[in-house]
């Protein structure tokens, strides 16, 4: 059933309603577009619901301006803050070499 004119013009529906092959092509080309922008953020996702090994180092500051570093432990998962980054350092070194 092929709609009036009048009413294809007013909802938007083309005089031909068989599907062509250059539609196909469009539906291709964003189809391929929306798997390359959602690949960088489902691999984000993957490690943010996986997890890492990795140390998280955040550094915090205070009213008055002084740094605290605070680092996040996965493996002990513990938090850690140090006062300076000497110390931070420090820590480290002894947790890579025990």
């Amino acid at each position: 059933m092929k709609p009036s004119s009048l009413y294809a013009q007013l909802e938007l529906i083309p005089e031909s309603l068989e599907p062509s092959a250059q539609s196909d092509y469009a539906v291709g080309r964003v189809w391929a577009k929306a798997k390359a922008q959602l690949r960088p953020m489902a691999s984000q996702l993957v490690a943010y619901l996986c997890g890492s090994n990795s140390l998280r180092v955040t550094v915090k500051r205070n009213r008055q301006g002084q740094s605290a570093f605070v680092v996040y432990d996965p493996v002990s998962q513990q938090r850690h803050t140090f006062s300076s980054e000497q110390e931070l350092r420090v820590w480290i070194d002894q947790r890579y070499y025990q």
